[in-house]
């Protein structure tokens, strides 16, 4: 089974290849974003939001293969989980945010992203 979807993903990324990322999801994929209110459904909104991210100065990924679990859904599919960190420029100040992690991938055919649903982690201070 082909494990290495969260890796690719990241250095395409972190490359700034906005074709490469895009290629790596379904046509019918929906991606749950990170810094994104709405779904995104369509293959053009997934593309606006990764041109968006990547044209912040200093846009990038730390992803932590410490914390993927993998999990068989199906023969030809499977779930991965874990953190990583979002990074970008702001002014003169580094921006760093914690985000946790779901891909659904497809292997029928070519590793696929189906699903991907991505959120900030909450601020552990922030709890009551």
């Amino acid at each position: 089974m082909n494990f290495e979807i969260p890796r690719v993903w990241a250095d395409r990324l972190n490359a700034g290849d906005v074709d490469g990322v895009v290629s790596l999801y379904d046509e019918n994929a929906l991606l749950l974003a990170t810094f994104d209110a709405e779904p995104l459904v369509q293959p053009a909104q997934r593309r606006k939001y990764f041109e968006g991210f990547m044209g912040r100065p200093g846009a990038g990924i730390e992803l932590d293969d410490t914390t993927l679990l993998y999990n068989r859904l199906s023969e030809g599919v499977y779930q991965v989980t874990g953190l990583y960190t979002f990074f970008y420029q702001e002014g003169d100040v580094l921006v760093r945010q914690n985000a946790r992690f779901t891909f659904i991938v497809s292997i029928d055919k070519e590793p696929l992203i189906l699903h991907h649903h991505s959120s900030l982690v909450p601020d552990a201070d922030s709890e009551e």
